[in-house]
């Protein structure tokens, strides 16, 4: 299985020491590089272009203008914030020179990594920053899966009569974390659902469906 990794740096050294580095390490990386658009905005919506399986970003974005001839208005740890407001759970991580201002600024420390980590002859570690990544990827991939299995079950149980307000908990609970999922820019607040509506539950695993076809 093959995953799309997509890694956003200002320098063009770094996209190829990235390159090299997954190459050498996990082949079944397919690794993809792009600079760091202007605004967040902007960067946001090429992410959801490429459709990554996984994000990795640089922390300091706008600290060697050498590629890049613009001024970049945010850092590694806003852009995943945003990502994560956007997706929830998604697969990310930050790597930087400077892992103590990036932790600072972070709030899971797991995800931020020191950049001497994409050098194979450096990461020795039983668990490789590639496999971090490849299990993640898997974990999210495992997560959507399960909860689009178990709505659709649920959806039917309800669907004949036998559903009961412990199941009704459970759809919107599950229709909850899809939609953050999927984009929590059209999620409904929980507090604002009554019973769940067939038909958008019925689109909503339509969606689940089509982004785990473009993930695996």
């Amino acid at each position: 299985m093959d995953y799309s990794i997509l890694f956003i740096d200002e320098e063009s050294t770094q996209h190829d020491q990235f390159m090299d580095y997954f190459e050498q390490v996990c082949p079944e990386i397919v690794p993809q590089c792009e600079f760091p658009l202007p605004t967040i905005n902007e960067m946001l919506q090429r992410i959801e272009e490429l459709c990554p399986d996984a994000v990795v970003t640089d922390f300091r974005l706008n600290e060697v203008r050498v590629d890049i001839h613009y001024n970049v208005k945010y850092d590694g740890i806003e852009l995943i914030n945003a990502i994560h407001e956007q997706r929830e759970g998604f697969p990310c991580f930050v790597i930087t020179s400077f892992d103590d201002e990036a932790i600072n600024g972070s709030d899971d420390v797991n995800m931020v990594y020191i950049k001497d980590i994409l050098r194979p002859e450096t990461d020795k570690a039983k668990v490789t920053f590639a496999e971090r990544i490849t299990r993640q990827v898997d974990k999210y991939r495992s997560r959507l899966g399960n909860a689009k299995q178990e709505l659709a079950t649920l959806m039917k149980k309800r669907n004949d009569g036998a559903a009961n307000v412990y199941d009704e908990e459970r759809i919107i609970e599950i229709d909850s974390f899809l939609e953050k999922s999927l984009g929590a820019y059209d999620s409904i607040p929980k507090e604002l659902k009554k019973l769940s509506n067939l038909d958008r539950l019925n689109s909503l695993i339509g969606r689940v469906d089509e982004l785990l076809s473009k993930i695996e």
